[in-house]
């Protein structure tokens, strides 16, 4: 018996951002696309609390819930919360209706952050009382950038995801691969000025690197993912690695499009999409592969067997 992924919810609340949007900054509908593989994206309101949206992910997994109170443990996984005391994983668990027995705590590991935020989960899970754990992806990274920077401005964007880990007799044991290297701090982080400072080049390097490196690693040990999802953060960067484990024959989800760069909530939000559109069955095994500022990357396998994902 081990722990995977149960179910899966998803919110994408706010406005529709097109790229006609960045023409009063210079910026085409072509050259973004080409550029990154994006066409929309979806921004929040500004005002809108995250905790809030947390909560409209959670809610449906917890409905479906034969017993809320047994969840265990709640997981908030974001990088772009501003509120630092008192965290809003606290809130997220009163919102969702959750037991006030839970253990919930927020975690940041920027566009790492949900790969570090299951591999805790699932260790969570696997412990000793083994209960249910709920892991919720939400970002609102457009309140990071600066919308007048042509490097940033059109890449980022807001949305939330939620999984639930539970122990099934079904299920093999995950398997992860994680690391950080601290001084690439500088290739990505938020400047004082306000806004994302990106070195484009040595990023797309890093991610390409690091995110083939941690799928390799995952068909290398354990059982083989069925579908690796990485994290979503331009189009050319997962060509490239769709390029480079493309000898690993699995399907390599790309759902960057109509998303953006979600950040931490990329690849939770990437697999419910695959998974409402049909594209792959409702049970399997999970590759999820993310590299992020800090610099911080990581992989997880992990078996997954979901109900219906029901679209926001």
């Amino acid at each position: 018996m081990s722990a995977g992924i149960v179910d899966i919810a998803t919110a994408k609340p706010g406005r529709t951002i097109d790229n006609d949007h960045f023409t009063s900054i210079g910026l085409t509908d072509e050259w973004i696309r080409r550029r990154s593989g994006i066409a929309a994206r979806s921004w929040l309101p500004d005002r809108t609390p995250l905790a809030d949206v947390a909560a409209e992910a959670c809610a449906p997994i917890v409905t479906r819930m034969d017993d809320p109170a047994s969840i265990g443990a709640l997981i908030v996984v974001s990088t772009s919360v501003r509120q630092r005391a008192p965290g809003i994983a606290q809130k997220v668990a009163q919102l969702a209706g959750l037991g006030p027995s839970v253990l919930a705590f927020d975690m940041n590991a920027a566009c790492c952050g949900f790969v570090y935020g299951l591999i805790a989960g699932l260790s969570l899970c696997d412990a000793e009382q083994g209960k249910p754990v709920l892991v919720c992806s939400v970002e609102a990274m457009s309140r990071l950038v600066d919308r007048t920077d042509r490097q940033t401005a059109y890449l980022f964007a807001d949305g939330c995801a939620a999984v639930l880990l539970e122990n099934r007799a079904e299920f093999e044991g995950f398997r992860h691969v994680a690391g950080c290297d601290g001084s690439h701090e500088a290739l990505m982080q938020e400047t004082e000025a306000g806004g994302i400072r990106l070195e484009g080049m040595q990023v797309y390097y890093h991610a390409v690197r690091r995110m083939s490196e941690s799928a390799q690693y995952l068909f290398d040990h354990g059982r083989a993912p069925t579908v690796l999802v990485g994290h979503q953060a331009n189009g050319r960067i997962l060509e490239q690695v769709r390029g480079s484990t493309s000898h690993l024959g699995v399907p390599f989800v790309n759902r960057i499009e109509n998303s953006g760069n979600t950040s931490s909530a990329s690849i939770p939000l990437a697999f419910a999409e695959e998974l409402d559109a049909g594209s792959l069955p409702p049970a399997g095994r999970l590759g999820a592969v993310a590299y992020g500022a800090g610099s911080a990357w990581g992989g997880v396998s992990v078996d997954y067997r979901v109900p219906a994902v029901t679209a926001p």
